[in-house]
């Protein structure tokens, strides 16, 4: 089944940017790419929750909160798929400070140590506001595929990927793009 990953770095202001190459994608699998908060579940696929948003190969089905809406074609193999976020700058997660990790436990296991981080995610979920002005596009070949998300939930998003079975998928966090987006200005998530 679908389990997600996310990069090890997230945003949370302004426009940004970054490409997705299906390098194999054989007929019995599938992926679901896009965006995610920290605490978007990394046992289930992307767009499960309240805090990930995605984009999925087959159908080019949108999914957010297990919901999916027809959004675009699908994508397969060979297909370079852009991801672009626009996070408004006069948020509360705008405007704080990045988490830290000095007031966290740190936990010994197995010869490493670890900081304990605990996930309120029910507490979480009934926090959530939306962020007006905040959107999500996709991309396809370099062809905008119109506006995904509008409105979504203010937070830190982390490009996310969510593979099924043996599909491949190479990601691009810039600053040199195949297609890059000439309709909007933005940076490059690896800024």
């Amino acid at each position: 089944g679908y389990s997600m990953v996310r990069a090890s770095h997230g945003v949370r202001k302004g426009a940004w940017y970054f490409e997705i190459t299906v390098d194999e994608m054989p007929p019995d699998t599938a992926a679901r790419l896009g965006w995610s908060q920290p605490l978007g579940n990394l046992q289930a696929p992307l767009g499960y929750d309240k805090f990930s948003y995605s984009w999925r190969s087959k159908k080019g089905t949108k999914f957010h909160q297990s919901i999916g809406k027809h959004y675009s074609s699908g994508y397969g193999q060979g297909d370079v798929l852009g991801f672009y976020i626009n996070l408004p700058e006069d948020t509360e997660t705008a405007k704080s400070l990045p988490d830290t990790y000095k007031d966290k436990a740190l936990i010994k296991f197995k010869s490493y140590l670890y900081f304990e981080e605990k996930d309120f995610v029910d507490k979480a979920e009934k926090s959530l506001k939306q962020t007006p002005h905040s959107e999500i596009i996709f991309y396809k070949n370099g062809v905008n595929q119109g506006v995904a998300y509008k409105d979504i939930f203010e937070g830190v998003y982390f490009p996310a990927i969510s593979l099924y079975k043996s599909c491949t998928v190479s990601i691009n966090f810039g600053p040199c793009f195949k297609y890059p987006p000439k309709d909007l200005t933005y940076r490059p998530v690896s800024n």
